[in-house]
C-alpha cells in the first residue's frame, strides 16, 4: 500500500520517489476508488513534494454504477481545489480514447496538467508524434455529437457489465477466488491456492501451462507483470472474446488446475 516506509525503504536504496502513479478505475483490479481513499492518496503525495499522475482511462468505463455496492467515478480534477497549492504543479490527470470508446489504434490522449515544465517538454514531445489533422476532425466531429456519446458509453457499459456478470459468475462456480470489479475489462483472479509453493517461478510454470496446455490455450497476465507482491494472481480480460467464450475459458482454466501439480 502507499505508506511513508516505502518511501523510506526507497530512499535507503538509492531511489528518489519522485511521483505517484494511480490509475482509476483501477487496472488490474476494476474498482472504483472512493474520494476519500483518492484524496487521502492524492493529499499523502502532495505533502511529501511527490508529483502525482492519475490515469483516467477506464473513467466511462464503469458498468455497475445502478447497483447499490457500486461506487461512481469521481476524477481526481474535482478535488483539486481542496488538495493546497502544491495539486497546482504536482497533479496530473492523463486520459485517452483507447478504453471508454473502443478505440485504442486511435492513439488519442489529452494530458490535463498545470506545470509549465510538463506542458512545454510534452509540447516538444507532440510535435513529433501529433494527432494527424484528418483524425482530429473526426474526433471532435464525434465527440461534438453529445448524444451519441451518451448512448455509445452507455451501451458500452453494459456490454461491459454482462459480459463479466457471465465471466464471474462462471469463476464462482469452478472456485476460482476473483475480486469483485465495477468498472474497466477485466477481473483479478487468484490462483495462489494451485501453486506449490508461492514464488513467481511457480506463478511463471502456471501461466506458461495455461498458454502451452493445448486445453487450456488461455492467455492472462501475471500479477508479477502487474507488479503484485504476492505470487499467484492473474487478470484476466473479458472484453476480447466473444461473451460465450468467457465461461468455456473458465471450463479450460478448471481443468487444467484440476491436474496441475
Amino acid at each position: 500500500g502507499i505508506s511513508a516506509a516505502a518511501v523510506d525503504a526507497a530512499a535507503a536504496a538509492g531511489c528518489a520517489v519522485k511521483a505517484l502513479l494511480l490509475t482509476n478505475p483501477s487496472n488490474p483490479l476494476g474498482v472504483v476508488y472512493t474520494p476519500e481513499e483518492l484524496t487521502a492518496a492524492l493529499q499523502w503525495a502532495l505533502d511529501r513534494d511527490i508529483h502525482v499522475v492519475v490515469d483516467e482511462v477506464y473513467a466511462s468505463s464503469v458498468f455497475a454504477a445502478s447497483s447499490e455496492d457500486a461506487l461512481p467515478f469521481v476524477s481526481a480534477l474535482a478535488m483539486e481545489a481542496h488538495l493546497g497549492p502544491a495539486a497546482k504543479t504536482r497533479l496530473h490527470v492523463v486520459y485517452g480514447l483507447s478504453k471508454d470508446f473502443c478505440a485504442s489504434g486511435w492513439r488519442v490522449g489529452v494530458l490535463r496538467s498545470r506545470n509549465t515544465g510538463v506542458i512545454r517538454a510534452m509540447d516538444n514531445v507532440a510535435y513529433f508524434c501529433t494527432v494527424p489533422g484528418p483524425m482530429q476532425y473526426a474526433v471532435a466531429e464525434m465527440l461534438e455529437d453529445t448524444a451519441w456519446v451518451d448512448s455509445f458509453l452507455a451501451q458500452n457499459s453494459k456490454n461491459l457489465g454482462e459480459s463479466h456478470a457471465v465471466l464471474s459468475t462462471a469463476l464462482a462456480e469452478a472456485g476460482i477466488p476473483v475480486v469483485a470489479a465495477t468498472a474497466g475489462m477485466f477481473v483479478w483472479i487468484d490462483l495462489s491456492g494451485w501453486l506449490r509453493e508461492k514464488t513467481w517461478k511457480e506463478e511463471e510454470r502456471l501461466w506458461s501451462a495455461c498458454f502451452e496446455n493445448p486445453q487450456c490455450k488461455l492467455v492472462m497476465t501475471p500479477g508479477r507483470d502487474c507488479r503484485h507482491d504476492q505470487a499467484g494472481c492473474f487478470r484476466m480480460c473479458f472484453a476480447a472474446v466473444k461473451r460465450e467464450a468467457l465461461p468455456v475459458a473458465v471450463t479450460r482454466l478448471a481443468g487444467l488446475l484440476r491436474g496441475f501439480k
